[in-house]
């Protein structure tokens, strides 16, 4: 009764989250660095939220407010961990979810950044890849056309 009700409540947060963040998506930067930014600070406060849902009235839980949830949710997504952890299945549940988009979103920022430190040194020196894709692909179709 009660759980499946929390469930439900936290299938339409995300389901109204996924809606907003389209649109968002569809108004951003190419790059999608301010889309990941955006979307982790929607992830954070719909998290937040969840786990207060999902937690209040659990035995010996320490999240009972908002901004108790709010941080705790930070420290899951900055992977630091905290000294809490879930007692309800909905809430470990929201715990994976939380813990496995962070991986995703810290993974883009790096790449996104290590591409950034690319293209600068590449502008900055005038130095493009030594060998094309063109041109390593015309010697391989060359050497298949030899066999």
């Amino acid at each position: 009764g009660a759980r499946a009700a929390r469930g439900l409540r936290l299938l339409r947060v995300v389901t109204t989250a996924n809606r907003g963040m389209r649109a968002l998506a569809a108004s951003m930067s190419r790059r999608g660095a301010g889309y990941v930014a955006a979307l982790t600070l929607v992830v954070l406060l719909a998290g937040a939220a969840g786990m207060l849902g999902f937690e209040r009235g659990e035995p010996g839980t320490p999240i009972t407010s908002y901004g108790t949830a709010v941080w705790w949710t930070a420290m899951v997504l900055t992977t630091m961990g905290s000294d809490y952890w879930p007692r309800s299945p909905e809430g470990r549940l929201l715990c994976l979810g939380l813990s496995l988009y962070a991986f995703g979103a810290f993974g883009y920022l790096t790449a996104a950044l290590a591409s950034f430190f690319v293209d600068r040194e590449q502008r900055a020196t005038g130095a493009t890849p030594s060998v094309s894709i063109d041109e390593r692909l015309a010697r391989i179709e060359a050497l298949l056309d030899h066999q």
